[in-house]
């Protein structure tokens, strides 16, 4: 999946032009996108409250059609077609007003992901926020940010039909032998990180031996962890472990 080329969209009938700014409106936390702190690569990031009126200068990159459809961090779909950023350790959602230092274009964006993770890097937009701020044509561009207020929301964290209550668990495969099931099993372990999923191999009682990997539970790990499989040449099956 991580080969899949990202870009804007092959055929776009929206007029970002014409495309409303978000509204920076009371909305309670996102259930799923505000643990205390996650890993990524390394690098440890800890979740910090919302600071309105904080601003921030550095270089900002988008994403877009590779990404099109995927959860994000929030557990909300990715619309590369909306007004949306990442950010790696503001509180979410947040909404910001984002100024493109070359043409001075500013946009209101509704933060709602993590990333990017590459060093130098402070937001990651969507692709109708890039085009709509003037450096779509561009990767990366030098901007800096403002975070808005608003007003105070019921501190009540959002309902999240993807809250875990459960374990999830993916199958990887089903093998006839357990020293093929346990060799697969190693060598899934030295490609996933430990602290990101357990690696465990189960026997069905009639004569399979099936690969499973348990993700820890975080949303952004748990995708971490599906898209690596999948780049190892998987097609992993979920289900939930009552």
């Amino acid at each position: 999946m991580d080969d899949i080329p990202d870009g804007p969209p092959l055929i776009n009938s929206v007029d970002i032009a014409a495309l409303p700014e978000p509204e920076a409106k009371p909305e309670p936390l996102s259930r799923y996108g505000n643990p205390e702190s996650y890993f990524v690569d390394g690098v440890t990031y800890e979740i910090r409250p919302v600071d309105p009126g904080f601003e921030e200068t550095g270089i900002a990159s988008w994403y877009g059609r590779k990404f099109h459809g995927r959860l994000t961090s929030s557990g909300e779909p990715f619309d590369m077609f909306q007004f949306t950023a990442a950010h790696k350790t503001m509180q979410i959602p947040a909404w910001i007003r984002v100024t493109n230092f070359e043409n001075r274009k500013s946009l209101v964006v509704r933060v709602n992901d993590r990333g990017p993770f590459k060093e130098g890097r402070v937001l990651d937009l969507s692709w109708a926020a890039a085009k709509r701020l003037g450096f779509s044509e561009n990767g990366t561009v030098k901007v800096s940010y403002e975070v808005l207020t608003v007003p105070t929301a019921n501190p009540s964290l959002i309902p999240n039909p993807l809250a875990k209550t459960a374990q999830s668990v993916f199958q990887v495969t089903a093998v006839s032998t357990e020293e093929q099931a346990q060799k697969l099993a190693s060598q899934i372990r030295s490609a996933i990180p430990q602290e990101q999923a357990s690696v465990r191999v189960e026997s069905n009682g009639s004569g399979l031996f099936r690969v499973q990997v348990l993700p820890t539970l975080n949303l952004s790990v748990e995708r971490a962890v599906y898209e690596k499989l999948v780049m190892l040449g998987w097609s992993p099956q979920k289900s939930i472990m009552k």
